[in-house]
Order: C-alpha cells, then structure tokens, then sequence
C-alpha cells in the first residue's frame, strides 16, 4: 500500500515533490502493466472465462493509472482522478480472490492427472507381479519333471508328471490371456474416458458459456484459418458481423435475466439460419455476433442475411407473463482481394455501424475490393 501499514491509513496530505510523484508515477505503471500481464495471460477458469478475467484486469489498470471506475463502482461517481480516490482494497480483494481460485481450478487439475496416472502405473504393476508370478510356477513344474527323469521314475509316472505340466501350463496361459484381455478392455476404457474428457474440456474452452456458441477466441482462431485458406484455394468467403439493436434498453427495462433470455434465443435463431457444417456463428462480445460464410458471395451473403434480418423480427420471446421482441443491424463483406484479415473485419465492422447509424434494423454491404 502507500500509506503506513501500522494504521491502515493514509498519511496527512501534503505537497508531492517531483521525486516522490515521479516513484508514485512509477510505481502505478508497474501496477496497471502487471495488471495488463496477468489479463494478458488469463485462463478459463471454473464459471470464470478468461476473456471476463482479462476485462476485469483492464478495468483494474484503468483504475489505478488514470482513475476511471473501478468494477462494481457506481458510474455516474465523479472522476476525480486522484491517487487517494484509488480502490486500493478493493483491488487487494480483486488479486487475491481470482489467485486463490486460480490455485483451485490447478490444484483440482493435477489431481485428476496424478489420479489417471496413478491408475495406469498400479495396472502395469499388476501386470508385472503377476508375470513373475505365473514366471515361477511353470519354472518350478519344468523343474519338478526334470528331477522325476533324472530319479529313473517309470515312464507311466513320467507321463502323468508331464501332462501336469502341459496343464498348468495351458491353465496359466489361458488364466494369463482373460487377465490381460481384461486389463486391456479397463486401460481402454480409461483412455477412452480420459480422451472423452480432454475433448469436452478443450470443446467448453472454445464455448461462450451463455449463449452456447462458439466464443472470441474461438472466432479469432477460426477466422485465421478461413483467411488463409481462402487465400490458397479462391474460394469466396463472407463475414457478417450483427449487433442486437438496443440491447441496453432491454437489461435497463427488464433486468439481466431478460438480457441472457434473449442473447441465448437470438443464438439459437443464428445456428436455425445457419445449419452448415462450415458456418462458423460466435459471440463476438456483448451483444455483438460474428458469422463466417465460407464458400459463399456477398450476393449470397446478403440473402440469408435478410433471412437473418426476418427471422429475428418474426422472434416473440417469453418472458415475465409477455413476449419480447428484437431486432438487429447487419454489416457484410467479402473478403477481396486486396484485403488482409485486418481490414476485411474492419469493412464488416463498418458496414454494421453504417447500419445501425442509417436506423437500425437493416443490413448494409460493404463495397467489395
């Protein structure tokens, strides 16, 4: 802190001199940069996304830096922007709650690896004792016969001592191959789980938790990899980026339960309009969707945009004993020739807020290049 730790509480005011501002001025961009690193750097956590983990480091480094609300803050509170306004419990809080469950998601982690792991070491040794088990016991009945040749037994003793052996020694083959075929059928089994799980855990990462759908950073990664290959094979490929139109009014009117009922219905409307396998359709923030057409023209882009544009205005939503309507503002490009990644999001991006700035509720092409 930057007051006297005996008292908890800030020193009597005076004149900051020019080296004590410069330290403090320091000290707070060290304090927002490693704030900025460790959003930077977030991972999902248990119904804690990495993409809300690095917003909230944000809000935190804005705080401390230049004394913009902190989370949770009031927003209308006046900006003061003094270092003595700054949230400096708050943010100890902030840090320590999100380390701690950082330490709970890894701890919870390794146990489950530690406990795969243990599971597979204690079969293999199963299996190995019970190698030198069987080992020893066809060894000790080859031994046994040998001693009744060399003690001149009768050949009729001799002949029931070495069925004896070739029956024990079926027996432990027998026994040997339904314990290993069992064992194999278990390691399967736990491989097959183990792999179910690893899927469904990297499928979750890629999942916006709300809405269902592909998240951010899904839609980062995906729309890499269309750019790309759009580029090699010529193939046409268009972006639309939809913005639900006065979504604030509905969380203002209703309440958030209100605004998640309608982000998760107005999902839904996207994957019945776009049902391809290769559509890609993701939250890319707020109430702000992006959906990936490959193979498809503008021409055909904005077709079943207009589908998109009806559908959502033919949605009644269910909520509180009446129904709620929407409706939204689409931007479309294609991807041209002369663009790279950047500027093909940047049209689509500006033929939305086109849209949105000639009334909303329409779709807006953006020139092709």
């Amino acid at each position: 802190m930057f007051w006297d730790k005996k008292n908890d509480q800030p020193p009597p005011a005076q004149t900051d001199s020019p080296a004590s501002t410069t330290t403090s001025d320091s000290a707070l961009d060290a304090a927002g940069s490693l704030l900025r690193t460790w959003g930077k750097h977030a991972f999902n956590l248990d119904q804690l996304d990495a993409q809300t983990i690095k917003d909230l480091c944000e809000k935190w480094a804005r705080h401390i830096l230049v004394g913009t609300p902190y989370p949770g803050a009031d927003p209308d509170a006046p900006d003061t922007g003094r270092r003595a306004d700054r949230n400096w419990p708050g943010l100890r809080d902030f840090a320590t709650q999100l380390r701690k469950r950082e330490n709970a998601y890894v701890t919870s982690s390794l146990k489950d690896i530690r406990q795969v792991l243990g599971d597979l070491v204690n079969s293999l040794g199963k299996a190995l004792v019970e190698d030198q088990t069987d080992q020893a016991e066809i060894v000790n009945q080859i031994n046994h016969l040998k001693g009744m040749i060399e003690s001149n037994a009768s050949l009729d003793d001799i002949k029931r001592e070495a069925m004896g052996v070739i029956n024990a020694i079926r027996h432990i083959a027998e026994s040997r191959q339904h314990t290993h075929h069992t064992m194999l059928i278990e390691l399967t089994e736990k491989l097959q789980s183990l792999r179910a799980e690893l899927s469904e855990a990297r499928r979750e990462m890629e999942l916006d938790p709300l809405t269902r759908i592909y998240n951010r950073k899904a839609f980062d990664q995906q729309f890499s990899r269309v750019f790309e290959l759009s580029k090699l094979s010529s193939q046409p490929v268009s972006l639309l980026m939809v913005d639900l139109d006065h979504f604030k009014n509905i969380n203002d009117q209703f309440g958030h339960p209100a605004g998640d009922l309608v982000l998760k219905q107005f999902a839904e409307c996207c994957t019945q309009t776009f049902p391809r396998r290769s559509d890609f359709v993701a939250r890319y923030g707020g109430e702000e969707f992006a959906i990936i057409l490959q193979e498809t023209a503008a021409d055909a882009a904005k077709m079943l945009g207009e589908r998109l544009l009806q559908a959502v205005r033919n949605l009644r939503i269910p909520y509180d004993d009446q129904e709620l309507g929407i409706t939204v503002s689409v931007g479309i490009a294609e991807m041209g020739i002369a663009d790279d990644a950047g500027s093909w999001l940047r049209r689509a991006d500006s033929a939305l807020y086109r849209a949105k700035a000639s009334g909303r509720n329409r779709l807006i092409q953006a020139f092709n290049i």
